[in-house]
């Protein structure tokens, strides 16, 4: 049986009643199945909300378009000024944020083929919620979900379902804004209650060049620099010093920027763990130079040669040639049994002297010896910190 009731001029007319397709007596009260499918060609990430910008193509079939007496191949075009009277899905984005359509041309266009199917595709540009771990951020993928539903249909009428094949294609120049999506879910809504639903599960990832180059790459850099100033002579104060508080106030600024640009209460703490590991190195490395600095002037004032010994009984400072007035003496009076015991007091006395000067210069440690020992301290320190660091964001951060 041929029969095409929705004419083209019932299209134009005005006050028409638009029923349906499940309500039209030659469909036998049947569901209306509606397919869709998505083609995106821009998409931004930043922290909580998503930008996105798609067409929305819709299927469904309405028996007042069919006509045997045509190619079913065959199509009419319909624009968003004439097709008032014909009945489409009321289909919306549930979790769009408030204010968040954009301004856009109108692109809407209805092809009725004469099999009595018809393609619907509409233009949108939304701003909606991600959900986003914030403990391995920006390691760690976060989660971006569009939940499609019907306005004022229910489900046992209406049914809305994803392309059996390529449901969400995205274009080849699409901008994504320093994130890619690297895995799509289609899904069915677990409930659904308040009406026809489906859900979009977009899997997203920051690219990991834009977080080195924006966070890992200039704190690592400052780490560098404070390392470096183990090199420098520990008497030089002030470039030891300007090395270590510049470094310190550049790390800290870093770790201010990332709370400034993020919403309150919000904590990444991936980012916060690194920023605070790199504070905590460069400040062990001011600790380490100011030590090295005070035993450096501990050294001078006690282990400096005593230049003058006095005698017992004398008053006077002169100094005294104990070796070379002993030796004169012991060839003079080779024969002499006995020396006075102020002579021998002073020769003890020198020769102990000697030897425990001796003793603390061959076994004392020197400022750069601490120096080398110090910094490689370091370097390793921050290699074990890396390891530790990347192995937990990497796998254990999952479990949080």
């Amino acid at each position: 049986m041929t029969f095409l009731v929705f004419s083209l001029d019932l299209i134009t007319s005005s006050g028409a009643v638009i029923l349906p397709p499940w309500e039209v007596p030659d469909n036998g009260g049947k569901e209306t199945k509606v397919t869709m499918s998505l083609y995106v060609t821009q998409f931004r990430s930043v922290l909580f909300d998503a930008e996105m910008t798609f067409d929305i193509h819709q299927s469904w079939t309405d028996p007042r378009f069919k006509n045997t007496s045509r190619n079913p191949n065959d199509y009419n075009v319909y624009r968003a000024e004439e097709f008032e009277n014909i009945w489409r899905p009321d289909t919306y984005i549930a979790n769009e944020m408030p204010n968040g359509v954009f301004e856009t041309t109108p692109t809407d266009n209805i092809y009725a083929y004469f099999n009595g199917s018809l393609f619907l595709t509409t233009r949108h540009s939304i701003i909606f919620h991600c959900d986003v771990k914030l403990f391995a951020l920006p390691i760690k993928d976060e989660t971006c979900s569009l939940y499609f539903k019907s306005a004022s249909y229910v489900s046992k009428n209406l049914k809305l379902t994803w392309e059996q094949v390529n449901p969400v294609l995205y274009s080849q120049n699409m901008e994504t804004y320093a994130v890619k999506i690297h895995k799509t879910e289609p899904k069915r809504c677990p409930l659904e209650k308040d009406g026809p639903c489906v859900h979009l599960l977009l899997h997203v990832q920051r690219t990991y060049q834009v977080m080195i180059v924006q966070v890992y790459l200039p704190s690592t850099c400052i780490v560098v620099i404070t390392w470096l100033g183990f090199w420098i002579h520990h008497t030089e104060v002030s470039s030891r010093t300007r090395i270590s508080t510049i470094s310190l106030t550049a790390i800290v600024t870093e770790s201010v920027a990332v709370l400034i640009i993020n919403p309150d209460q919000v904590h990444m703490a991936a980012i916060e763990a690194w920023n605070s590991g790199c504070m905590v190195l460069i400040t062990l490395a001011f600790l380490e130079f100011v030590i090295v600095h005070n035993y450096h002037r501990r050294e001078i004032r006690t282990n400096s040669v005593p230049k003058s010994i006095q005698t017992k009984k004398g008053t006077s400072s002169r100094p005294i040639n104990i070796s070379a007035n002993f030796k004169a003496n012991n060839k003079k009076n080779r024969t002499k049994p006995n020396l006075s015991k102020e002579r021998i007091y002073i020769v003890e006395m020198e020769a102990g002297a000697n030897k425990t000067h001796e003793n603390r210069k061959t076994r004392r440690i020197t400022p750069e010896t601490i120096d080398k020992i110090s910094s490689v301290i370091y370097i390793l320190l921050f290699v074990l910190f890396n390891v530790y660091y990347w192995s937990f964001f990497l796998t254990e951060a999952d479990k949080q």
